[in-house]
């Protein structure tokens, strides 16, 4: 294996995992607003109004699943992007909140929707896998929030 090879670690994985989802998420919420603001999904508008009056035409819907789901999963994939020091915690932030999301929605969409339980399953995953990479991250033993790549330990030279 050559010295240039990409290594894989679980940090690395556990990143790319939660990035993959987060983007992918994004993504599918964004195009749900869009789906709900054209009218694609009135009947979902219509079984959400029969479940709770309160909903009431296209826009409340979208504004929600642009504001609970679409807007934080894209700022935390731009957090992870960016290497911030707190996009781990976003991704397990984000993934909760998107499980949190779709199991509230489950008892007015109905329990057999597909995408539903997708997206509980993506939620759940984005969890698992910001856990491993922010667990990883960290060295055992070093205060909370200290990264492993920035408390490496100092290497002094032998005495003489």
């Amino acid at each position: 294996m050559s010295s240039d090879a990409v290594q894989v670690t679980p940090t690395r994985s556990a990143r790319v995992t939660t990035l993959v989802l987060e983007a992918l998420t994004a993504v599918g919420a964004a195009a749900g607003v869009q789906g709900f603001l054209s009218g694609t999904f009135d009947v979902l508008v219509d079984q959400l109004n029969d479940a709770w009056p309160l909903v009431q035409g296209r826009v409340l819907p979208a504004v929600a699943l642009g504001a609970f789901v679409a807007l934080p999963q894209a700022a935390a994939f731009v957090l992870g992007v960016r290497r911030h020091r707190w996009a781990a915690e976003a991704g397990l932030a984000v993934g909760a909140t998107l499980a949190a999301w779709v199991t509230l929605q489950l008892p007015l969409i109905g329990w057999t929707s597909p995408v539903q339980w997708a997206f509980f399953a993506v939620g759940v995953a984005e969890v698992v896998a910001a856990s491993v990479w922010r667990r990883h991250e960290r060295r055992p033993g070093l205060p909370a929030g200290t990264r492993a790549a920035t408390a490496s330990p100092q290497v002094t030279p032998p005495r003489r």
